[in-house]
């Protein structure tokens, strides 16, 4: 039977809503060696602003094969911004209205694609009456584009960058490596690397690292573990307290291997191509405080919402009780920000009031404590963000409930022997991805490191075999990153 032609161009050139190009499918690979290929060749005959051009032109085609028409919406929104901060630049009497209209601009798309549908089915709640309306579609990526046009144009406006050219500018906000799910990254850290890309090899080789070990993350360890809480948590009642428990330690796991893997092949495909993205995850499970939680996950979204929310709140500066407030707030809207639900609202609400009580307790808590302290708070945070996430995953309130309800009560641990009987897989997977987190960030890094200086032939070797291991573990179908619904 011959190679179909046709269906092989349109999976390549086509946008197709059943198949969106995220990066562990095929057709992302494909394109992602042409990316990088003609990117190389083009910085190697010193063409840098015609490579810096292919790779915008190549990110709006990628934003196009995962969204669709609504690139256009993109692409207005992107244009549109600009032009704010260049007549908030060349107009200083009006730059503040300029500013204004160009924080609410992203802001009310974001706000009519993500929450008009919550804001009518609550209205529909309260009033008994049926709108109507049909679904709207939530643009991949919008949420992560929508902070960075905003923190781009907060910070021309206090005078931390220049606006640039527009190339620039654009580039900035759709390099498609973080453009659907991050790293929100600071047009201050990302822009004068346009003019001065890192070229070292051992850098690329840690960007390879990066990618191969992104992959790993997501397809062998989230989707596999995957499957197993998607049974307990579509109906928990249905299984034991000892399995509910599993269920829970698992998506813990699941999440953070899921979104920090994207961070990982993300972060490397901009070492590959010589620009440091930042780094997104710091060790989070091993956090000794809640406050020290928020410092290690998601660190782009946390150092947003501190410098762009909770500062201008008042931040610290206002007293004690005008803190908590701030904390609470700027969690409430964090919560929000990852999804349209009352679940997302009792989760980040949560977190802000458990670093409220934090802070209200300890304060600041610089310096060493005792190791008794030290494995106490692991022990309390540690398990605190775990039955958050029981809210962050249910598909609703109910099922949150009836989760942690279940785990509860009841808890009969002659479960346990018939469980690692039945689930061996899932328990070696769990154990081990815990115990790989505990690694210690030195030891990574002398891992990443080793084998950036390694002999091509053993990163050929792991390369080869990280690909069979995938390959053996992978689901029928593509399992989309957790946050690309953000």
């Amino acid at each position: 039977m011959g190679l179909d032609w046709t269906e092989l161009l349109r999976q390549l050139f086509l946008y197709d809503p059943s198949s969106p190009m995220v990066f562990p499918t095929g057709v992302f690979w494909v394109w992602c060696i042409v990316v990088l290929g003609l990117y190389g060749l083009m910085v190697h005959v010193r063409r840098e602003k015609w490579g810096l051009l292919w790779l915008l032109a190549f990110s709006m085609f990628f934003y196009y094969k995962s969204v669709g028409v609504f690139v256009w919406l993109f692409a207005v929104t992107l244009v549109g911004e600009y032009v704010l901060v260049r007549w908030m630049v060349a107009f200083p009497r009006t730059a503040r209205l300029a500013l204004i209209l160009a924080i609410l601009v992203p802001l009310l798309f974001l706000c009519y694609f993500k929450y008009t549908g919550f804001l009518i089915q609550n209205f529909e709640l309260i009033t008994g009456k049926n709108l109507e309306v049909s679904d709207i579609f939530l643009p991949a990526g919008i949420s992560f584009y929508t902070f960075q046009m905003i923190s781009y144009a907060i910070d021309v406006r206090r005078g931390h960058i220049s606006a640039g050219s527009f190339w620039e500018y654009a580039l900035y906000i759709a390099y498609f490596p973080q453009l659907v799910a991050g790293p929100i990254v600071r047009a201050g850290h990302f822009l004068p690397q346009l003019s001065q890309p890192i070229r070292d090899a051992e850098w690329i080789g840690r960007g390879f690292w990066l990618v191969l070990q992104g992959l790993v993350k997501k397809v062998v360890f989230a989707d596999y573990i995957a499957q197993y809480n998607s049974l307990v948590f579509a109906n928990p009642t249905g299984y034991s307290s000892f399995e509910n428990i599993m269920a829970i330690y698992g998506f813990g796991l699941q999440i953070f291997y899921d979104f920090s893997g994207y961070s990982d092949v993300a972060i490397g495909l901009g070492r590959m191509m010589g620009f440091d993205l930042g780094v997104n995850f710091a060790k989070p499970y091993l956090s000794t405080s809640i406050t020290e939680f928020w410092r290690r996950w998601h660190i782009s979204l946390s150092t947003w919402l501190r410098d762009y929310l909770y500062i201008p709140l008042g931040g610290n500066r206002r007293g004690a009780f005008r803190t908590y407030i701030n904390l609470l707030l700027t969690m409430l809207i964090g919560g929000l920000w990852h999804g349209a639900s009352w679940r997302f609202v009792v989760w980040g609400g949560a977190h802000g009031v458990a670093l409220a009580v934090h802070r209200a307790l300890f304060g600041r808590e610089e310096g060493a404590k005792p190791w008794w302290r030290r494995w106490m708070g692991w022990f309390l945070t540690f398990h605190l963000v775990l039955i958050l996430w029981v809210f962050f995953r249910a598909a609703d309130f109910s099922t949150a409930v009836a989760v942690l309800q279940r785990a509860c009560t009841q808890v009969d641990f002659r479960y346990v022997e018939p469980f690692l009987h039945a689930r061996p897989l899932f328990v070696v997977l769990l154990l081990g991805g815990y115990l790989l987190h505990a690694v210690p960030m030195e030891r990574v890094a002398w891992i990443e490191s080793s084998f950036a200086r390694s002999p091509w032939i053993l990163k050929a070797v792991v390369f080869f075999g990280v690909i069979q291991l995938i390959l053996e573990m992978r689901q029928s179908y593509v399992q989309p990153f957790l946050y690309f619904q953000f």
